[in-house]
Protein backbone atom coordinates (compact mmCIF):
# COMPACT_ATOMS: atom_id res chain seq x y z
CA UNK A 1 0.00 0.00 0.00
CA UNK A 2 1.08 3.29 -0.85
CA UNK A 3 1.69 6.31 1.59
CA UNK A 4 0.68 9.69 0.31
CA UNK A 5 3.35 12.21 2.56
CA UNK A 6 2.35 14.68 0.67
CA UNK A 7 -1.26 15.64 -0.97
CA UNK A 8 -2.38 18.43 -2.62
CA UNK A 9 -5.71 18.66 -3.72
CA UNK A 10 -7.64 21.43 -6.14
CA UNK A 11 -5.23 24.06 -5.15
CA UNK A 12 -5.85 27.76 -6.42
CA UNK A 13 -3.97 30.50 -5.85
CA UNK A 14 -5.17 34.10 -6.64
CA UNK A 15 -3.38 37.43 -6.36
CA UNK A 16 -4.71 41.17 -6.28
CA UNK A 17 -2.51 43.55 -8.27
CA UNK A 18 -3.71 46.99 -9.66
CA UNK A 19 -5.23 45.78 -13.01
CA UNK A 20 -7.18 43.09 -11.10
CA UNK A 21 -7.05 39.82 -9.65
CA UNK A 22 -4.46 37.16 -11.06
CA UNK A 23 -5.07 33.39 -11.17
CA UNK A 24 -1.87 32.08 -10.90
CA UNK A 25 -3.03 28.34 -9.94
CA UNK A 26 -6.39 26.80 -10.99
CA UNK A 27 -7.34 23.61 -9.52
CA UNK A 28 -4.02 21.71 -9.03
CA UNK A 29 -4.17 18.19 -7.57
CA UNK A 30 -1.10 15.67 -7.44
CA UNK A 31 0.10 13.30 -4.40
CA UNK A 32 3.72 11.76 -3.64
CA UNK A 33 4.23 8.54 -2.10
CA UNK A 34 6.41 7.29 0.43
CA UNK A 35 9.59 7.01 -1.60
CA UNK A 36 8.68 9.07 -5.09
CA UNK A 37 10.25 12.01 -6.25
CA UNK A 38 8.18 14.14 -8.01
CA UNK A 39 9.42 16.89 -10.63
CA UNK A 40 7.87 19.87 -11.94
CA UNK A 41 8.82 21.21 -15.16
CA UNK A 42 7.24 23.52 -17.36
CA UNK A 43 7.57 27.18 -19.29
CA UNK A 44 8.61 29.93 -17.70
CA UNK A 45 5.46 31.65 -15.99
CA UNK A 46 3.52 29.03 -15.33
CA UNK A 47 3.66 28.43 -12.00
CA UNK A 48 6.45 25.92 -10.43
CA UNK A 49 7.63 28.52 -8.67
CA UNK A 50 3.81 29.53 -7.08
CA UNK A 51 3.19 26.12 -6.93
CA UNK A 52 6.52 25.42 -4.52
CA UNK A 53 6.37 28.72 -2.39
CA UNK A 54 2.17 27.92 -1.92
CA UNK A 55 3.05 24.30 -0.79
CA UNK A 56 5.55 25.55 1.57
CA UNK A 57 3.49 27.82 2.53
CA UNK A 58 5.26 30.92 2.07
CA UNK A 59 2.06 32.48 -0.46
CA UNK A 60 -0.90 31.71 0.73
CA UNK A 61 -3.68 29.52 -1.22
CA UNK A 62 -7.19 30.77 -1.96
CA UNK A 63 -8.92 27.21 -2.56
CA UNK A 64 -8.38 23.55 -1.87
CA UNK A 65 -6.63 21.74 0.51
CA UNK A 66 -2.25 20.64 1.48
CA UNK A 67 -2.08 17.45 3.74
CA UNK A 68 1.21 16.63 4.83
CA UNK A 69 0.89 13.04 6.27
CA UNK A 70 -2.67 13.78 5.81
CA UNK A 71 -2.63 16.83 8.31
CA UNK A 72 -3.29 19.84 7.12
Amino acid sequence: MNEKILEVKNLSVSFNTYAGEVKALRDISFHVNKGETLAIVGESGSGKTTLGRTVSRLYHKTGGDILLNGKP
